[in-house]
């Protein structure tokens, strides 16, 4: 592996100012760019090579799924593509394509999912989250766009020097949406002000559980116990149905699991599903058009 892929695969490693589905639209850039005839021609041994970038990807940020799924996804059909080409240009050429697709169909689930969970958010309705998620902001910038009135309380989810729940508010602020900061060691006081909490998630666990960024398992905990419906807003990438969260006993620093039982619904590009829903999901539906029952 060439030592400028390496340092791009070590740059995900690294980032925590980016969110799962930035860093997800990120590696498969990278795919994309090696399987570039016009910048990188490609030379023997390129498949071989292709193959060891993305399974790099696949293991890269063990708690960010939807970068392992889609790396999967484009391995898997890279090996069925390249087992049928004659020549090192057409491999080249059908894996630019595959990793093209890949991001369109990524890139279009994030533009569909705040249209699909906008529905969620209700007039004069107060609104409780944790952590930074693009999915969320997009949601209630949508749900403020449609003249939906609400008002966030964004947890400041401290993380050595970053505040996500400071990042959270500084973009809804720029969108004119109603959000104040609530310190991490004030939840029990200003939970029960609010009507729902949302949470991102980076996975959602077949083993039960969902991960997102602390402190959103007290958030979850707290607020369950005084009857608030939780919600999860993600992409249906985050599911785990290959099971790569399976050895998983403990988040990344900064991480929390949250019970899936705690969760009333998770809205994705798809329409919203349940704890039951999910565990009937299947790795193929991650990229078809797999739709949640009515709830």
């Amino acid at each position: 592996m060439k030592a400028d892929i390496r340092k791009s695969i070590n740059d995900i490693r690294k980032d925590r100012e980016h969110g799962a589905s930035w860093l997800t639209t990120r590696a498969l850039h990278i795919l994309l760019d090696v399987c570039d005839a016009n910048a990188r021609p490609a030379s023997p041994g390129f498949a071989d090579e292709i193959i060891e970038i993305a399974m790099a990807l696949v293991t890269v940020r063990p708690g960010m799924v939807s970068i392992s799924n889609y790396a999967l996804r484009f391995a898997e059909e890279f090996k069925i593509a390249a087992a049928s080409s004659h020549s090192l240009a057409n491999i080249q050429k059908r894996g630019f394509a595959i990793a093209s697709r890949l991001i369109q169909l990524h890139e279009g689930s994030i533009r569909l999912l705040p249209t699909r969970a906008a529905h969620l958010i209700k007039n004069r309705t107060i609104i409780m989250t944790c952590s930074y998620s693009d999915s969320i902001c997009a949601t209630l910038e949508h749900a403020k766009a449609n003249g939906t009135d609400f008002k966030v309380l964004a947890i400041q989810s401290q993380f050595r020097k970053v505040s996500y729940g400071q990042l959270m508010a500084d973009r809804l602020l720029k969108a004119g949406i109603s959000c104040r900061l609530v310190p991490d060691d004030k939840i029990c006081w200003h939970v029960a002000r609010a009507d729902m909490v949302l949470l991102g998630a980076d996975a959602i666990s077949f083993q039960g559980w969902l991960l997102n960024g602390s402190p959103s398992y007290e958030l979850t905990r707290v607020a369950a116990n005084k009857k608030i419906s939780i919600y999860s807003i993600c992409c249906k990438s985050k599911f785990d149905p290959r099971g790569f969260l399976a050895s998983m006993r403990e988040p990344e620093e900064g991480f929390d699991m949250v019970p899936l039982n705690l969760i009333v619904g998770i809205a994705t590009e798809s329409g919203i599903f349940t704890e039951d829903d999910i565990y009937n999901f299947t790795f193929d539906d991650i990229f078809r058009s797999k739709h949640a029952r009515s709830h």
